[in-house]
């Protein structure tokens, strides 16, 4: 795989846990956070939180959920999307081709495996998804919904 999409389903399982909310919210929910996955009933999304020097808060809240060997993040509470999970190809040419990103993105080296990689905002995650990861687009269905990156 060249382009650095993953392109295996899935399991179904049955998301009962997953709140059918848009994502993201304009306003913080009872539990504070701004941020929480679209239902999809073939994806099982989890919540977890991972203890890290890398940023401020000590940890990172997320959502998650697996695909093809890789974790779908999304960070509940600022939206940030572990982009290394969808996109495998090199981070270094998606800022050569768009400079004013590196400001931006967040890179978690060290630590705890599965939070390595890069991180960006949702709305930047949600853009460059449409143009690279449209074979994926319904394996981001809990990240992204459906409306927003798989209609036309």
């Amino acid at each position: 795989m060249s382009s650095g999409l993953l392109l295996v389903r899935s399991p179904a399982c049955c998301a009962a846990s997953v709140d059918p909310l848009p994502s993201p919210t304009a306003e913080p929910l009872a539990n504070g956070t701004r941020f929480r996955p679209h239902a999809s009933p073939d994806h099982h999304v989890t919540k977890a939180r991972y203890i890290t020097s890398n940023d401020p808060r000590g940890y990172i809240p997320v959502y998650e959920y697996p695909l093809n060997g890789q974790w779908i993040m999304l960070d509940m509470d600022d939206g940030y999307v572990l982009w290394t999970g969808i996109w495998k190809a090199d981070i270094v040419k998606i800022i050569d081709s768009q400079p004013e990103l590196a400001a931006q993105l967040r890179r978690v080296r060290g630590g705890y495996l599965k939070i390595q990689g890069t991180w960006m905002p949702y709305d930047i995650a949600l853009g460059l998804a449409r143009r690279v990861a449209w074979p994926i687009r319904y394996e981001l269905v809990p990240l992204f919904g459906y409306v927003s990156l798989c209609a036309n």
